[in-house]
């Protein structure tokens, strides 16, 4: 079964992409699946001072091994 997995920082630095590293790198050594894709992007928010801030956010495609 195909499954989806999505990470999301809570960095506001869009070079700060070790955060959705080491998040990835946790969930594969915690569980047993084979990685088909992984997608990278950047969200933006808005604050209340009405800065924008930059997300980085990956979203892994994978099956999980039988």
């Amino acid at each position: 079964m195909i499954k989806v997995q999505t990470f999301v920082t809570n960095s506001h630095n869009t070079a700060d992409h070790n955060k959705l590293s080491n998040g990835i790198n946790k969930f594969l050594a915690e569980n047993d699946v084979e990685v088909v894709d992984i997608k990278y992007s950047t969200c933006s928010c808005i604050d209340p001072m009405g800065k924008i801030h930059w997300i980085p956010t990956a979203l892994m495609i994978y099956k999980e091994k039988q």
